[in-house]
Formats: C-alpha cells, sequence, structure tokens
C-alpha cells in the first residue's frame, strides 16, 4: 500500500492551506510533509492518520491506485509536478 502524495497535496490545496500552515495544523513538519507530498517519503501510520484527519479524509483515499494519479491532476497543478518532477531529475 503506497501513499500517493499528490492526493494528499490535491486535498490540502483544495482547503486552502499552504504547506507550513497545514503541516502545523497536522502536527507534522513542512518538510516531512513536503517530501511525502513529492513522493519522496512513505509516511509511517500514525503520520498519515494525523494528515488525512487534518484533511478530514480516511487514509484509503490518498492510497495510490494502479492509474497515473498524475492524469487525473487539474492543469494548474499537473503543471506543479512537472516543475518538481524535473527538478528531481
Amino acid at each position: 500500500m503506497k501513499t500517493d502524495g499528490r492526493l494528499i497535496r490535491r486535498k490540502r490545496i483544495g482547503l486552502g492551506h499552504g504547506v507550513n500552515r497545514f503541516a502545523a495544523i497536522a502536527g507534522v513538519s513542512s518538510a516531512a510533509l513536503s517530501r511525502i507530498e513529492n513522493g519522496l517519503r512513505s509516511p509511517r501510520p500514525e503520520t498519515l492518520k494525523k494528515i488525512t484527519d487534518a484533511l478530514g479524509c480516511q487514509m484509503d483515499e490518498v492510497i495510490a491506485e494502479d492509474v497515473d494519479a498524475e492524469e487525473q491532476l487539474p492543469g494548474h497543478l499537473d503543471a506543479n509536478v512537472s516543475r518538481v518532477t524535473s527538478h528531481q531529475r
């Protein structure tokens, strides 16, 4: 079971929170949240629970599916994902 950080980011942005503000609400570090959202780190179950509680969703709502979730992102988020991904190469 792998977390899809892009789904977490989409839900966080949908709530109108920036990374730092949301990390404080969830009780996790902003660096950890950023790494999770960018797919650089998989959260521990207790960290994922904090994040999903703050998002107001269930853990299974942010679990990666076989379908490429990037194809489902709105255009403005897709551009951000592409920009971040290109910096990681």
